[in-house]
């Protein structure tokens, strides 16, 4: 009956038939009734024994098997794929002898290890100073915010990370922190520059000796900064307020921001000359022109007659003066008894009188003579009890002061068109009664010129009768008139 043979963990490796062996392996597996059998098993035994040292590795290994490799003197074990090399090391407080190359020292006082290179000892690691803690390059596998994989290289001083190496820019997981580090990146970052796009670190950690270049100085690209000669400036550039100085070897220009007098002692924009008392301003436009020179306490041209204060299109809007030595087009007041007056072509109070379109004027009231008037009759305002026309008689009585005359009633005057002279002008609601001079007159019935005229009946007036006391003519026909009804005919008023 044949051998089933079992691996360790159950499974099958091979069935061995009587009488047979079986080289599926690197031992030979013996059947039932085998002659010489023991020839072979004592092999078997040998090869385990020696871990089937030779210089070439077992044709046949089996997951876990060992073999000792007598060229490199080396012990190895087959993990499946391949001989690998079984891990050891000598664990002492002095250094062991009779070593290959390769061979591994534990060194149990300093807490390193070591390898044999044939001659010596090589450090493996960690390394360190003694009383200053672990001091060595640690080369790591870390997660970046996103959960990605960085290698890096950590340089260890004193147990503390001082600086790291990375080949890309990262943010560290908070689960693989670093202490002093969050933003990694590529090239070198030292420790504590959480702000690295600044370039600064916020202790007293540097980089010390000789730079042939530099991206950044004090946190601030080179680009940022003034060239002795051609500097260039392609973004605004910010000065304290003390500000700058122009001149060598005497400061001459000043411009900086201190506190002024003239601006209640507030910080103020200042451009001054520390020299002495002119400051020029040049143009060029064909040749230097000079349109602007301070001069102690004074503004100046640089040449007279030469330069323009504003444009017809871009002009001043207010300019002030204790005086104006020259020849104004125009003038928005007059200075008139101390005070500044505009003109106005209506009444009003302190104005300059002016025209209006009509070459009018207007006043309330004028004080001086007159030698003419463009009107011909003296005026007085009465309230009347009704509004009469232009030419209406009127007479003392009715509601009012007046009201349109009757029949061989003294009559006290017309309603005028045009008073020349107004009388009583803020009486309010009054009407202009003409009282003497010439005005049209309604009269009723004909008339010729030089009739004497009585009041008649609704306020008109008709031609005298011989029998009419003088007493009551108030005015005389300058004109004839042939109509026998109402007629406007110009009188004058006695």
């Amino acid at each position: 009956m044949s051998y089933t043979i079992n691996h360790y963990n159950g499974t099958n490796l091979a069935t061995v038939a009587d009488g047979t062996v079986d080289t599926s392996t690197d031992l030979t597996l013996i059947g039932k009734n085998y002659a010489g059998y023991g020839q072979a098993q004592n092999d078997n035994f040998v090869w385990l024994l020696e871990n089937f040292a030779n210089t070439t590795q077992p044709p046949n290994p089996l997951n876990g098997q060992i073999w000792y490799d007598s060229s490199n003197k080396k012990l190895k074990f087959y993990d499946g794929l391949r001989f690998r090399t079984a891990g050891s090391s000598e664990a002492s407080s002095t250094q062991p002898t009779g070593l290959s190359v390769g061979d591994f020292w534990f060194d149990t006082t300093g807490g390193q290890l070591n390898v044999w290179n044939g001659t010596g000892f090589t450090l493996i690691g960690p390394q360190e100073v003694t009383g200053a803690g672990t001091t060595q390059m640690v080369s790591s596998n870390v997660l970046d915010a996103s959960g990605s994989h960085h290698a890096i290289i950590q340089g260890v001083a004193g147990g503390n990370t001082v600086f790291i190496i990375s080949s890309d820019t990262f943010t560290l997981n908070a689960s693989n922190p670093i202490s002093g580090f969050d933003l990694v990146h590529q090239g070198i970052t030292l420790v504590n520059t959480i702000n690295a796009d600044a370039g600064v670190t916020d202790n007293s950690y540097r980089f010390w000796g000789t730079a042939s270049n530099s991206d950044k100085l004090g946190g601030h690209s080179a680009s940022e900064f003034v060239l002795g000669t051609n500097a260039t400036f392609n973004t605004l550039v910010n000065f304290g307020d003390p500000g700058f100085t122009v001149g060598l070897p005497t400061h001459k220009l000043s411009i900086s921001n201190v506190s002024s007098t003239f601006n209640n002692n507030l910080v103020t924009p200042t451009i001054a000359n520390t020299y002495n008392d002119t400051i020029i301003f040049q143009t060029i436009s064909g040749s230097v022109q000079t349109p602007l020179i301070l001069k102690g306490a004074d503004v100046i041209p640089g040449v007279s007659g030469a330069s323009n204060l504003g444009t017809s299109g871009l002009q001043w809007n207010n300019i002030y003066a204790g005086y104006v030595y020259s020849t104004a087009a125009q003038a928005d007041s007059l200075k008139v008894g101390g005070s500044w007056q505009t003109a106005s072509v209506a009444s009003v109070a302190s104005t300059v009188v002016a025209r209006d379109s009509s070459a009018n004027i207007s006043a309330n009231l004028f004080q001086g003579t007159a030698t003419a008037a463009q009107y011909a009759d003296l005026a007085e305002k009465y309230l009347a009890d009704a509004e009469y026309e232009v030419g209406t008689v009127v007479m003392v009585g009715g509601d009012k002061e007046v009201t349109a005359c009757a029949s061989l009633n003294r009559a006290l005057g017309v309603v005028s068109e045009n008073p020349a002279y107004m009388m009583n002008k803020d009486l309010v609601g009054g009407t202009y009664i003409a009282l003497k001079g010439r005005v049209p007159v309604k009269v009723w019935g004909t008339c010729n010129k030089g009739d004497p005229m009585v009041a008649f009946k609704n306020g008109t007036a008709s031609v005298s009768a011989t029998d009419d006391p003088d007493w009551t003519v108030f005015a005389i026909a300058l004109e004839d008139c042939d109509d026998e009804g109402i007629t406007l005919v110009e009188c004058v008023i006695l």
